[in-house]
């Protein structure tokens, strides 16, 4: 019997082909769930650009061992959020989350006495730490306390600490500006502590709802030499002041944000202001002389007859009265605008 011819090589390649297709959709018929529906299924939306993801599960957001200033971005800065509770602190903290947090810096808040804040919303973010501790020390204390725990200030070169007696930060809608690089950039190789405002009495110093230091500074607030430990009126020579320790009442923690602006001062090195009035003349600390007690800036009408503006500041002391419609309509005209410093900040250091 004559045999059946051979098929050519072509058509051999046909037919495995067609063979193995069959058996690939008789498979993904069986396997309603296959390979197939994997590569056409949605895939999952990606993170805001700029947002930093939720934090992984299982990471402890009061620990600060795990932050540090990565390699690439040495210069980026550690912001320290003082937080103690009253229906103003609560507003302001919640004005300050929703606009004030972003990529470009990693932030602690401290919580002084309201244990873990669960209720206080604020999100859990790789760049954001949750440290609740007892309502001790005040503000400058705790700072003191939190940056020593871990060596964290020796991780950061820059650093900015915040209480939660201010509201803000309130830029003008033309700037594009990030309210951090705003005081940072004021602190240089010779300007080693930076504020909002400036009080004369009983002598020249940085009020302390905000500050901005570097490695420099920070090592001299947190180490101030015995020789600039001296008396004013709200304390004692050789006492403690800056970040130096846990002070145990009002008195001592002023004593201790007046001292800082000397130690800083007498190591050489100068201090600045966002004020406006701090730039009037090239005098101005040598003009504070002979000030009295009531001459503080941050009470209503006590600013040379009027009072600050945030947009001169970037920030406002919002539990004094100073000026509450102000405050008020500017609160809600920011939120209305719908733009904050994720928007305008970056998610590295712009240095």
């Amino acid at each position: 019997m004559a045999s059946l011819p051979k098929p050519a090589p072509r058509q051999t390649a046909v037919i495995a082909a067609l063979l193995l297709l069959i058996l690939v959709w008789t498979i993904a018929l069986m396997r309603p769930t296959s390979i197939l529906s994997d590569v056409t299924a949605p895939k999952a939306e990606a993170p805001e650009a700029g947002k930093p993801q939720q934090q992984q599960p299982g990471l402890d957001p009061a620990n600060t061992t795990t932050l540090s200033a990565p390699p690439d971005d040495e210069l980026r800065p550690l912001v320290l959020y003082a937080y103690a509770d009253s229906e103003s602190a609560r507003e302001n903290l919640r004005f300050f989350v929703d606009q004030g947090l972003h990529a470009a810096a990693d932030f602690v808040f401290i919580l002084n006495g309201v244990g873990n804040g669960t209720d206080l919303d604020i999100p859990r973010l790789d760049n954001v730490r949750v440290v609740p501790r007892p309502d001790t020390c005040y503000d400058l204390g705790a700072y003191g306390e939190v940056l020593r725990s871990g060596d964290l200030w020796r991780r950061y070169k820059r650093f900015i600490m915040l209480n939660a007696s201010v509201r803000g930060p309130f830029l003008p809608y033309w700037s594009r500006s990030c309210w951090s690089d705003l005081y940072l950039r004021k602190v240089t190789g010779k300007v080693k502590l930076v504020g909002m405002t400036s009080n004369c009495f009983p002598e020249f110093h940085v009020q302390s709802m905000i500050w901005a230091t570097d490695s420099v500074g920070m090592d001299l607030l947190l180490n101030p030499p015995s020789t600039t430990l001296e008396a004013d009126d709200f304390g004692d020579e050789g006492e403690a002041v800056g970040l130096a320790g846990c002070y145990g009442t009002w008195t001592e923690a002023v004593h201790a944000e007046i001292g800082a602006t000397r130690v800083v001062r007498s190591q050489g090195y100068d201090v600045d202001v966002m004020m406006a009035a701090f730039h009037k003349s090239r005098d101005f600390i040598a003009e504070c002389a002979g000030a009295t007690r009531d001459e503080d800036v941050l009470h209503d009408g006590k600013y040379f007859g009027t009072n600050v503006h945030p947009y001169e500041t970037v920030f406002i002391k919002a539990d004094r009265g100073i000026d509450p419609a102000m405050i008020e309509s500017l609160t809600k005209w920011h939120e209305g605008a719908k733009r904050n410093s994720w928007d305008v900040c970056g998610t590295s250091s712009a240095w």
